[in-house]
């Protein structure tokens, strides 16, 4: 079974590279134009959502110190991207959350990143267009049983 999808396997390699180079290129244009750092970004997209961290916790995503965490956590509560929320359980900890402005660079990234896909789209026919979302919905799904069939993903150090 291995060998018989490795045009498969080398198909989707191909496609995600081409992918990965078009989104990245518009993710780090956007970075730079914000000029926050690379590390800063991760901080916001981690905290987008109703993720609301401590600064500990976020220091254990990041594989950093608690120290490293709260001094990059400062420049962005300073800079008006985070803000510090008493935890309603527990009086000592201190929840992040993003403000509106760090919302906005969040979403503002993400459309920079996926710009590109609007584009490219409008390059198919709208029967090859309906074909091919066909086949990516399928992929998606396979991806999602994937996922829900392996184990958690060890953290890594991502080094802030």
């Amino acid at each position: 079974m291995m060998t018989e999808n490795i045009e498969l396997e080398n198909a989707l390699k191909t496609w995600m590279g081409q992918v990965m180079q078009l989104s990245m290129r518009s993710f780090i244009e956007y970075t730079t134009e914000t000029g926050l750092s690379m590390p800063q970004i991760a901080v916001l997209f981690l905290l987008n959502g109703d993720k609301h961290r401590a600064v500990t916790e976020l220091g254990e995503e990041f594989g950093v110190s608690g120290a490293a965490a709260s001094q990059m956590v400062e420049k962005l509560v300073q800079m008006g991207f985070v803000e510090r929320r008493e935890d309603s359980n527990d009086r000592r900890i201190r929840r992040l959350l993003l403000t509106t402005k760090g919302k906005n660079i969040v979403e503002r990234n993400i459309e920079a990143r996926q710009r590109w896909m609007r584009s490219f789209c409008s390059t198919f026919s709208p029967e090859s267009a309906r074909d091919t979302a066909r086949v990516f919905r399928d992929i998606t799904e396979a991806a999602k049983r994937f996922e829900t069939a392996q184990a958690p993903v060890p953290r890594h150090n991502s080094g802030i």
